[in-house]
């Protein structure tokens, strides 16, 4: 082809693989066999992290708007309560096996 360059002299067709001893040769072009999975978290973990983030977003704006710190924190604890359970109970299905 016209205009062709040889990278393998400057080095810059292999600047992310490494060369020597000890060192595994990494085809950059060679696609992955499947996608990396996502973690699995399971239900009631999600519940819960729903949970503490809600009523905390609760209390902090209790907190903000001018309540008290006991009454903040209480209403919080409850909607954090009821976040848990209506998410464990109405949350998303299991997938079929």
């Amino acid at each position: 082809m016209v205009g062709e360059v040889d990278e393998s002299a400057t080095g810059s067709a292999s600047f992310l693989v490494r060369d020597g001893p000890g060192s595994e040769v990494v085809r950059l072009d060679a696609p992955m066999e499947f996608p990396p999975r996502p973690p699995a978290f399971s239900p009631g973990f999600q519940s819960f992290v729903w949970g503490l983030v809600l009523g905390g977003y609760v209390c902090i704006g209790l907190l903000a708007i001018g309540t008290g710190a006991g009454s903040a924190v209480l209403f919080g604890l409850v909607v954090g309560v009821l976040v848990f359970f209506f998410v464990r109970l109405f949350g998303e299905d299991q997938l079929r096996r």
